[in-house]
């Protein structure tokens, strides 16, 4: 028996357009999906909870 499982998002950066852009790359590169929406004070980037320490320690180690 197959079964889906829906996986909640986390919230991993907010930043400007092309922060947020470099961000979403780096994480894509990583074949993590990234979610964004667009808030009035620049955009925010999610990903599947199972990737979230994979998202940060990536976001850490950007220069």
């Amino acid at each position: 028996m197959i079964t889906t499982r829906k996986s909640s998002q986390v919230n991993v950066f907010a930043g400007s357009p092309w922060e947020a852009a470099s961000v979403k790359t780096l994480l894509n590169a990583a074949y993590i999906q990234v979610s964004t929406s667009d808030r009035k004070d620049g955009i925010l980037l999610s990903v599947p909870s199972e990737y979230y320490a994979a998202a940060i320690r990536i976001i850490g180690n950007r220069n």
